[in-house]
């Protein structure tokens, strides 16, 4: 009975590694995607500013 404990603890401890590196690739993924949005949304005000001539940041 004990060794089959030890082996589902292992087995257990193994899945939550598996998952928590997953969610580790995940974090990464987003963290890529947001740094990508946020160069998006820079280039899409420098774009307007160009287009309308004013600086948003200006009043």
């Amino acid at each position: 009975m004990i060794e089959g404990q030890a082996a589902l603890r292992r087995e257990v401890r193994d899945g939550f590694t598996k998952v928590s590196a997953r969610f580790d690739a995940l974090e990464t993924k987003f963290d890529a995607l947001e740094t990508k949005m946020d160069r998006n949304q820079a280039q899409i005000v420098e774009l307007l500013t160009a287009l309308v001539g004013k600086n948003p940041n200006e009043n």
